[in-house]
């Protein structure tokens, strides 16, 4: 994964912001204790999304606490998905490798890729930079697509909310049969094992 801050993009809108029986504490700008993430599309074809976290986020003095970070770099691989196949999915994996803590009030870029699909997931890494593109934190996931079943039976989702966010479900679970990645998505991925913290 590259440390290299690349912030050129355009903010792109969720097209779910209006639905109201969304209320995701990474993305939803109702969600009033929320992250209220924004994505915008880099020009090299990823998705990122500029944080600060204010001092109710924190763990120690001043730190972010872990579980938020891993909420953020969760959400941004989840939204990449969703953005790029039009797709709603369960995470199945979240690995990540913390170099350095976030601290409270500090800009931060999460950015994401798709890197691959097979055997029914989908694969994913992000990575968080911060002040003078210092690598921070570096993440893969895999992702399940949600099938209409999983949705109505866990989300309680009566049919009226159902029918308005059914396109975003059964978009395939093998291989073969997902959406196609974006040409980018290609790559191999790049295992946090082989890069070494920042001095």
């Amino acid at each position: 994964m590259s440390a290299a801050r690349n912030t050129t993009g355009e903010e792109v809108a969720f097209p779910w912001d209006s639905e109201p029986s969304f209320n995701c504490f990474g993305c939803s700008p109702r969600n009033p204790i929320g992250l209220k993430l924004r994505m915008k599309l880099l020009d090299n074809g990823d998705y990122a999304a500029d944080t600060r976290f204010p001092e109710n986020y924190a763990s120690y003095p001043g730190i972010v606490h872990g579980g938020i970070v891993n909420v953020l770099v969760d959400e941004v691989m989840g939204d990449t998905l969703a953005l790029v196949h039009g797709m709603l999915a369960f995470t199945v994996t979240l690995r990540s490798k913390m170099f350095l803590p976030l601290r409270v009030g500090e800009p931060y870029l999460t950015v994401a890729r798709i890197t691959g699909r097979g055997n029914g997931v989908l694969h994913t890494e992000a990575e968080i930079t911060g002040p003078g593109d210092e690598l921070h934190v570096m993440a893969t996931g895999t992702y399940q697509p949600i099938r209409s079943e999983q949705a109505k039976r866990l989300m309680g989702l009566d049919e009226t909310a159902f029918g308005r966010i059914q396109h975003y479900f059964d978009h395939g679970t093998t291989g073969e049969s997902c959406p196609p990645s974006p040409p980018h998505a290609n790559r191999s991925p790049r295992s946090p094992s082989t890069v070494s913290p920042p001095n």
